[in-house]
């Protein structure tokens, strides 16, 4: 009986997942926000007991993001971001480097300071492509400019992952852990590209012939599994594994075997880690709530200059360079990822994900109004009308 009351408590749980996440998608708000609002509020309803039978999603929900962004690159495709390394570096030197700076004198310790500057930094890559796709701007000329920018900001930031994880594991900056997590960093990429270069063109043909059968998905939740708890195991990071794997994936049949399989099961993945992410935090304000009001405001500010700067240097006109500005803000899935390695920097980072994902959201939506109020669209000449022939010249 006690058993059932706990299925049947989980399964509720899901069904408000859906509600919340549908009426607030009515009002442009995205459903990571909804799963942490359920987070929270299912504190109050649901016993730490029955998320047992929900807890493998948790640990599934990263390496099935990390292993579907990785499906969208491909080893040639990384080698061509070359053209957007400019605006990418003044991204990055804009917000992280400062926040970093500013987090030491505010009196965090390095490690701390490193992890804060880790949350502020990356934009949202759910969050901005959904609204580029919901607002029609995919075609529009920042779009390309907003996506390289996000893959620079997705491949730091799992980078980054890889260098954090083992320094909050040993509490210490040790200086001979960097160069150490460098290393097996180098080596992996080394290993999967030899490996996508050498023997995936050999079992490809193989790959074809299984990825129709209907048993493919135990073989493929297996691997990508495997893959990033091993990668866990070993002092890096299980997104770094998974997105590597990703990248190996060529775009064949397999793909569209893989997204059939698994698309679902990675949207209810990662929904529980959301979800967990507000459940397991406390509800307590921060100390410090001056440092997260300060953050809040800077993370708007230095991501609206930053990214104006970018488009300037990708070589926009001021109207697009100010609409690409403003829809840049939200922060999301990377943030969530980084704060969670640490309980003292979650509770800093849950208001000032909350805050920039709302506000971003609703400055991307503004942002073309906003930019025709400062640069007004010229208006068209009037159309000449077809001049008729005098109708006596027309008799004549």
């Amino acid at each position: 009986m006690e058993h059932s009351l706990t299925f049947i408590q989980i399964n509720l749980l899901f069904i408000i997942m859906f509600l919340s996440a549908y009426i607030l998608k009515k009002v442009r708000v995205p459903p990571i926000i909804s799963y942490l609002l359920v987070g929270f509020l299912a504190k109050f309803w649901v016993h730490p007991e029955s998320t047992r039978l929900i807890e493998l999603f948790k640990e599934a929900g990263i390496i099935l993001l990390f292993f579907f962004i990785g499906l969208e690159y491909s080893f040639e495709r990384l080698r061509n971001m070359v053209s957007i390394w400019k605006p990418g570096v003044v991204d990055l030197l804009f917000n992280f480097f400062p926040v970093f700076l500013l987090s030491l004198m505010f009196g965090f310790d390095p490690i701390l300071s490193l992890l804060i500057a880790g949350v502020f930094y990356p934009s949202s890559t759910s969050i901005v492509a959904k609204l580029l796709m919901d607002f029609k701007r995919l075609a529009s000329p920042e779009a390309e400019l907003l996506i390289g920018i996000l893959i620079f900001e997705d491949l730091v930031a799992i980078i980054l992952l890889s260098v954090l994880i083992p320094v909050v594991e040993f509490g210490s900056v040790d200086p001979g852990t960097l160069p150490i997590s460098l290393f097996k960093i180098v080596l992996v990429l080394t290993v999967f590209y030899l490996f996508y270069k050498l023997l995936m063109p050999k079992i490809q043909p193989w790959l074809d012939r299984v990825s129709e059968e209907e048993s493919f998905v135990f073989f493929l939740l297996g691997l990508i599994m495997v893959i990033g708890v091993s990668f866990k195991e070993a002092g890096l990071s299980e997104a770094l594994g998974a997105f590597l794997l990703g990248v190996l994936v060529p775009e064949t049949r397999v793909m569209e075997s893989i997204e059939h399989h698994l698309s679902a099961l990675k949207e209810l993945s990662i929904g529980i880690f959301f979800f967990f992410f507000a459940y397991e935090s406390s509800l307590s304000l921060p100390q410090d709530l001056r440092f997260v009001l300060l953050l809040i405001a800077l993370g708007i500010v230095l991501k609206v200059i930053s990214t104006y700067l970018a488009a300037y240097l990708y070589g926009m006109k001021k109207k697009t360079r100010l609409r690409t500005s403003l829809s840049f803000v939200p922060r999301g899935e990377f943030s969530v990822v980084i704060a969670s390695l640490e309980p003292s920097v979650k509770i800093l980072s849950i208001p000032f994900i909350f805050a920039t994902a709302l506000i971003g959201s609703f400055l991307f939506v503004i942002a073309p109004r906003v930019a025709d109020i400062f640069y007004p669209p010229k208006k068209k000449p009037p159309k000449k009308k077809a001049q008729r022939e005098p109708f006596l010249t027309q008799a004549s």
